[in-house]
């Protein structure tokens, strides 16, 4: 939901999962990236925390309380995973094309 009410209508929210293989270890990742203004580089960890919100202007009040992205990050690390935000970098790198979240889970490794 949040990547939807970020990007412009219209807009692309892209989902992808998969998972890399090291020798002794698996990993899970899964991402997710929109299309929308990006997140301030200073608020990149503080999206995390409780009641954090920075709501587009045309959105109802109420719809963004800062709590999902607090508790997603308690879940993901419940579960031993990890979870983050960066830009997508525009190649000008005038403005992030949007925000990408990183969600990632230790899997059991082939055996």
């Amino acid at each position: 939901d949040n990547a939807k009410s970020f990007s412009p209508a219209g807009g692309v929210v892209t989902l992808r999962v998969n998972i890399a293989r090291g020798r002794d270890t698996a990993v899970v990742r899964v991402v997710v990236d929109d299309q929308g203004p990006g997140i301030p580089e200073e608020n990149l960890r503080s999206v995390f925390g409780r009641f954090y919100t920075h709501r587009p202007q045309a959105a109802a009040f109420g719809g963004h309380s800062g709590l999902g992205l607090s508790i997603a990050k308690q879940i993901v690390e419940s579960f031993g995973g990890k979870i983050w935000a960066e830009n997508i970098e525009g190649v000008s790198d005038e403005k992030p094309l949007g925000a990408r979240f990183i969600v990632e889970f230790p899997a059991a490794p082939r055996g």
